[in-house]
């Protein structure tokens, strides 16, 4: 299973020509259209396309008043593991996440699509990957499909709002992940367990989990997001973990490592050495010599007698969009 090859080669080219992009506006568009470089007096959205919906977070649907509402993940923010979370690929994951449409600021390429769907009738939430939308005001279905021996559908969970205040225990969850704007591409899929969103916040108007960051973004610098000021200021957390197997059939073709080699930040140590991809080294018995810092079966901290995890963190923005079902 081939995980964020594209991504990787993407993030490396981002820290070597990080200057570049940022002489080229991608990020923001310093017109009144969002597609120009010339600096404006402020961040705030003025394109009628980002503002025909009130919202604090460039909604495209307006749920104001509906009792079953979507939202898209508009950032994505990976906090842990530290090797996942640096630039080489914490960036160009949140840059996949971030919606493509250049008139609100919003520079990403949309293939990284994940959506909330609430019904507050039921206090439930429905939850799981989108396929890529070249025109993201058309809205987006949910993935259901079968890669592999991976089913990959939404899942409904509890998940009722209180005051504004949401938590769901999600579970396993397969997140496909496409690699360029053709929906009828094969996604990466990445096995995700015991996920869990928590800390999050809807506001009133049902149309945003955090809030586009206009006064944190600079003029001068075309509204470029940079490492202290991000395109949205996240209103929820995401947990989950993916075991030491799994990530070692996670292969990284462009590195020639698999995930758990990467995981381990020494390939020279836990590496096999394999050509093309280097899986994690076993011992005599098979089992993988990398020890990582969660334990599946508990769920919970590793350790002496359990190490076989890794531990996902993450926080999120979400912006409203319109769910059209499941996907056809």
């Amino acid at each position: 299973m081939r995980f964020f090859s594209w991504m990787v080669v993407l993030g490396m080219g981002a820290l070597a020509g990080g200057a570049s992009l940022a002489g080229c506006g991608d990020d923001s568009g310093g017109d009144t259209g969002g597609t120009g470089t010339t600096p404006e007096a402020s961040c705030e959205q003025t394109n009628p396309l980002c503002t025909a919906v009130e919202s604090e977070c460039v909604a495209l649907f307006d749920n104001r008043e509906r009792t079953k509402f979507g939202l898209r993940m508009a950032q994505l923010t990976i906090t842990k593991p530290d090797i996942l979370a640096g630039p080489a690929i914490g960036k160009v994951v949140s840059d996949a996440v971030r919606m493509n449409l250049q008139q609100c600021r919003l520079n990403g390429t949309g293939t990284f699509s994940w959506l909330i769907e609430f019904d507050t009738m039921t206090g439930t939430a429905r939850t799981g990957g989108a396929l890529p939308q070249a025109d993201p005001t058309k809205g987006y279905c949910f993935v259901d499909t079968t890669v592999g021996a991976f089913p990959i559908q939404a899942i409904e969970v509890p998940a009722p709002i209180t005051d504004g205040r949401f938590d769901a225990d999600v579970g396993d969850l397969i997140v496909p992940i496409y690699l360029g704007a053709d929906p009828g591409g094969t996604p990466i899929t990445l096995p995700l367990h015991q996920a869990k969103l928590s800390d999050g916040t809807v506001t009133a108007d049902n149309n945003c989990i955090g809030r586009y960051n206009a006064e944190g973004l600079d003029p001068d610098n075309l509204c470029l997001a940079d490492d202290v000021n991000p395109t949205f200021i996240n209103g929820a957390k995401l947990t989950a973990f993916i075991t030491i197997e799994e990530a070692d059939s996670v292969e990284v073709e462009d590195l020639g490592q698999s995930l758990c080699v990467i995981l381990s930040g020494d390939a020279n140590t836990y590496g096999d050495g394999g050509d093309p991809i280097s899986h994690c080294l076993r011992d005599a018995g098979g089992a993988i010599n990398l020890k990582g810092d969660w334990c599946a079966a508990t769920n919970s901290a590793a350790t002496a007698s359990c190490q076989d995890a890794f531990q996902l963190g993450a926080e999120f923005a979400a912006s409203a969009v319109e769910i059209t079902g499941t996907c056809p």
